[in-house]
């Protein structure tokens, strides 16, 4: 049996520097398990964007073929599996519904389907992330007013995160397990997961159940959110007249002068 440990995001929930530390310690964990990451499952994630924008399930057997495919290349052996990517769970919510990820769990399904494929029965485990709601909305607007291209985010923060954060996660949260009543969901806090001993990737560490964790570098901390007087110059931006490609150059500029202690820890 292969053990298959999923982590689908949340947005903005540490997992960019979850993504690092399994980068940054492949030599000790590949031994263990294959590793599957956005630079890998970039396509599929587009096509999950595609489904949530259209809503056709004729993307979701797009989906399975071109997982298919990148498990097929995958030289797995006797090995687990640990793949992430917050992008598989569809686009960075946008306030813009109820439930910030609609389709979750069909895209779950879809994926869960497609890992039968492999040489031994897969023991599939989904691990989603979460945050303080209000913490988690600001950050995702911080994220999307700094967008230099595809985004022109123009709302305030107050008005996107109050409406974000009402809505919050937990319907997505709800509806997962409802759906997909024998899925194996963990779900935890950021907050929870700061004070283990590997602080965010302590579900990795204890997934892979090393011999000796001693080799294994801690996780950091990646992509801090701009101070919010920082992203209010930004909104003005992108309220201005400017092209897309004169925004995109005045964004850069000013992002680029931008003192470190303008960034939030």
């Amino acid at each position: 049996m292969t053990r298959v440990l999923l982590h689908l995001g949340l947005h903005k929930t540490g997992t960019t520097s979850l993504q690092k530390f399994l980068e940054d310690n492949r030599a000790a964990i590949e031994p263990a398990a294959a590793i599957l990451l956005p630079a890998q499952t970039r396509e599929i994630s587009r096509w999950a964007w595609r489904f949530h924008q259209l809503g056709d399930r004729d993307v979701l057997q797009v989906i399975r073929e071109d997982f298919q495919q990148l498990l097929a290349a995958l030289p797995l052996g006797d090995r687990d599996l640990i793949i992430s990517d917050e992008n598989l769970l569809g686009p960075m919510p946008r306030a813009q519904g109820a439930d910030p990820y609609p389709h979750a769990a069909t895209l779950i399904d879809t994926y869960r389907e497609t890992l039968q494929i492999l040489p031994k029965p897969p023991r599939l485990t989904v691990w989603l992330t979460t945050r303080d709601p209000q913490d988690w909305a600001i950050s995702i607007h911080a994220h999307l007013a700094r967008k230099i291209r595809a985004v022109r985010l123009t709302e305030d923060r107050d008005n996107f995160s109050a409406r974000l954060a009402g809505n919050g996660f937990e319907r997505t949260l709800t509806a997962i397990p409802a759906a997909l009543p024998d899925l194996d969901l963990q779900v935890n806090g950021m907050e929870a997961l700061a004070d283990q001993p590997f602080g965010l990737a302590q579900v990795f560490v204890d997934f892979l159940n090393l011999p000796d964790n001693r080799m294994l570098r801690p996780a950091t901390h990646h992509h801090r959110s701009p101070a919010p007087e920082l992203i209010d110059r930004l909104i003005a931006l992108n309220r201005s007249d400017l092209d897309e490609d004169a925004l995109a150059a005045a964004k850069q500029a000013m992002l680029r002068g931008v003192p470190a202690k303008e960034y939030q820890r």
